[in-house]
């Protein structure tokens, strides 16, 4: 998973008690208690980033949004980064949380796992972008990853063989849906669908020399993209859980 360095990891707002931490009082017109909460503020911040990515996201725009002073924000959180984090927890809140039963199907709670979480990030696609940036330790994200170890350890898998499970599953579904959202925004920006993205590229780089004899350019399956690309998930994710099951003899 892309990670930044020990140093430019932010702190998380989940280790730092309190939502103002010495902001002082917003003044009369800035907004404050009974005109803004911290839930309306993360929530349309949530509903903007959807809209404009993280790239554009600001606090002035937000605060543009919801009608008041960029330093009645303040009150509520630190700083942009903050917001981002709470941002991350709230679709954290989107990814169910399978069932562990009885154990007897572990991988169908590892897939669903992945699938879920391949879902939320891709009804937030700046959300996987800045992942790797945040530490990830809000409620949600935790109530997740207690569900997922729990489905983990119900397996017949050691604890060892059980954590490099989550390890694999969770590694194989952030790089597959990040080369997937990277895809699907480089097509919106051209103004066109992945398919056509695709042959694009395909069209540009026959004339290279070299290119249409070396077998790179192989024939696509005459299926729409995103229908190529919820199978390819599954199909290499079947082979992570048959691989794990395999371990067990």
């Amino acid at each position: 998973m892309a990670t930044k360095r020990a140093s430019q990891v932010k702190k998380s707002v989940w280790l730092t008690p309190g939502p103002v931490r010495g902001r002082r009082s917003p003044r009369a017109g800035e907004g404050g208690p009974g005109s803004l909460d911290r839930e309306v503020i993360v929530a349309a911040a949530v509903r903007l980033l959807d809209e404009q990515g993280e790239a554009k996201f600001s606090m002035r725009g937000l605060a543009a949004r919801l009608d008041v002073t960029p330093m009645s924000l303040y009150w509520y959180v630190a700083d942009k980064d903050d917001l981002l984090e709470l941002a991350l927890d709230v679709v954290a809140g989107e990814m169910a949380r399978p069932e562990v039963g009885d154990g007897s199907d572990w991988q169908a709670g590892l897939r669903a796992l992945a699938v879920t979480w391949r879902a939320a990030m891709l009804a937030h696609p700046w959300a996987i972008r800045i992942h790797g940036d945040y530490l990830n330790i809000g409620p949600n994200s935790m109530r997740y990853s207690a569900r997922a170890l729990e489905i983990a350890r119900s397996s017949p898998l050691s604890e060892a063989d059980a954590m490099a499970a989550l390890s694999a599953i969770f590694q194989y579904t952030y790089g597959f849906t990040a080369t997937e959202v990277n895809w699907s925004e480089k097509a919106a920006e051209a103004d066109g669908t992945t398919d056509d993205l695709i042959e694009e590229i395909t069209e540009a780089v026959r004339t290279l020399p070299g290119v249409a004899d070396s077998g790179v350019l192989i024939e696509r399956p005459r299926e729409p993209d995103h229908l190529l690309r919820e199978r390819d998930f599954h199909r290499a994710l079947d082979w992570l859980l048959i691989g794990m099951q395999s371990g067990l003899h």
